[in-house]
């Protein structure tokens, strides 16, 4: 029950900051963009606007840092499963 709460709060999230941004952005001349999209191995980085680059840069740098999160936090799971294992058969 908890786990759909924060799927909602963070689909809800994701959505009004998309909204905000192009909110930001009417009206506005001068718009710059920037993001990366990892699927599977193959990164695909884009930016536009006078701070494309750098927002782009900044982009693959902040994925960077989340996929080495996720392999953290995976490897302290399964360290955690292997403990559990070896207390149950003892």
């Amino acid at each position: 029950m908890m786990l759909n709460r924060l799927l909602v709060l963070g689909a809800l999230l994701v959505v009004s900051g998309i909204v905000l941004l192009a909110y930001g952005a009417i009206g506005q001349g001068n718009v710059s963009a920037g993001g990366f999209i990892l699927i599977g191995p193959l990164p695909i980085v884009f930016g536009t606007g006078n701070s494309g680059e750098e927002l782009a840069f900044l982009s693959v740098i902040v994925g960077i840092l989340m996929v080495v999160l996720l392999l953290k936090i995976a490897l302290r799971f399964r360290n955690l499963a292997h403990e559990g294992d070896r207390r149950t058969d003892e």
